[in-house]
């Protein structure tokens, strides 16, 4: 089997933040099996970008084939990499998100993939998993075996694009018509993408855990050196600080629940969020973690939080990995019940409220069933995509 992946984050900021998207989880359960060529198209970038965002001379492996700014490189044994550094720095800081989009068309990378195709190979005889909206002309432009589209979130409900959303919802419709069937992360977005784009056929497959990650022990479970001068009892949030906090549930619980500390570790998305995040003296914020580091932190604090917005309008059809990854250390969680959270209900507490959140969180107890983190692992998520391609054939 050969499966040609289209992540939506570049493969030098996995590479810089640990494997700790979707997108990436895939791809590492995917390079484990050794009976299939992996082939990675990844984002183009530039120059500047790499040299701003410290990421020179993080894709490892041997370049085994090269034409003008376009290198095809041997990452591990069965795995590849098309990567693309293009000359146009201008067009990448004036155009913005709208640079990726016509990049990803560009004709000369399209050539310089089928060309890397028979170079390793593979012609036509392939599976392509996109998992990038805005990289429709790649899809539009190759021509596989099965083409299947990973819708994860709603793209038209995030504010940060929101002036591309009538073209986010154009590549909607494009991938609707194009694609033989798309995978879906969550219950919202499986009936709203369905109802709305109407794609051949959408199946869901929720998100998973690194069970090796968060479930085993290791020898890196010492609490971290910018915990240690934290006052107990230490309620924790891992995760991206976006539009999907609950801002106003989160200062009334802190105000209530002022004995206890309220650490956030991850990266800042939304800089209008984390400045309506009251910072009173019971609030950390210690920043983004490598993944490596960031199961070591959950590990450590005394009960996990989710506290994200329940209305419809301000949903992006998300299906939390954190809530799975909170579950498989056995620590108590507390969140919303919105998000992919309403399918753990056995396994967590849902709050309606800011006394009810205040509540849960000062009382450690927890009689929740244990979930069974093997059948909610990345290996077992991947293993249904590759039954779902090969019922397809």
């Amino acid at each position: 089997m050969n499966i040609v992946v289209v992540p939506f984050h570049d493969w030098r900021k996995i590479q810089l933040e640990g494997f700790r998207t979707r997108d990436a989880h895939f791809i590492e359960e995917l390079n484990k099996n050794k009976k299939i060529l992996k082939v990675i198209i990844n984002r183009p970038t530039t120059i500047l970008e790499i040299v701003l965002k410290k990421k020179l001379g993080l894709i490892q492996g041997k370049v085994i084939y090269a034409r003008d700014n376009f290198k095809l490189y041997e990452i591990e044994e069965g795995s590849y990499l098309i990567d693309f550094v293009s000359y146009d720095i201008l067009g990448q800081i004036f155009k913005g998100y709208r640079w990726f989009i016509q990049k990803y068309g560009e004709p000369r990378y399209i050539k310089f993939i089928n060309n890397a195709f028979q170079k390793l190979g593979i012609q036509n005889q392939y599976f392509l998993l996109n998992q990038n909206i805005f990289a429709y002309q790649i899809s539009e432009n190759l021509n596989p075996e099965i083409s299947l589209f990973d819708a994860w979130d709603n793209f038209a409900k995030f504010g940060v694009y929101f002036h591309l959303k009538d073209e986010i919802v154009k590549y909607y419709e494009y991938f609707a018509k194009r694609c033989d069937f798309w995978i879906t992360n969550s219950k919202d977005n499986r009936r709203t993408f369905k109802n709305t784009y109407k794609p051949q056929k959408i199946h869901l497959i929720s998100n998973g855990v690194d069970v090796v990650r968060f479930a085993k022990e290791s020898d890196k479970e010492e609490m971290p050196e910018d915990l240690k001068s934290i006052p107990k009892p230490i309620v924790g949030f891992g995760g991206k600080i976006t539009q999907l906090i609950d801002v106003g549930l989160l200062n009334e619980t802190m105000k209530l629940a002022e004995n206890v500390s309220f650490v956030f570790v991850g990266q800042i998305l939304d800089k209008n969020v984390f400045k309506s995040i009251e910072k009173g003296n019971n609030f950390h914020y210690l920043g983004d973690k490598h993944y490596d580091d960031y199961p070591n932190y959950v590990k450590n604090f005394d009960v996990c939080i989710v506290p994200y917005v329940v209305e419809e309008e301000r949903k992006s059809g998300a299906n939390t990995i954190k809530g799975y990854e909170y579950l498989a250390t056995n620590k108590k969680v507390v969140g919303t019940n919105s998000n992919g959270l309403e399918d753990l209900i056995e396994h967590l507490y849902i709050i309606h409220s800011a006394e009810e959140f205040a509540h849960e969180i000062m009382n450690k107890e927890n009689n929740r069933v244990k979930i069974n983190s093997d059948s909610h692992s990345w290996q077992t998520k991947t293993n249904e995509l590759l039954t779902l391609l090969q019922q397809t054939l």
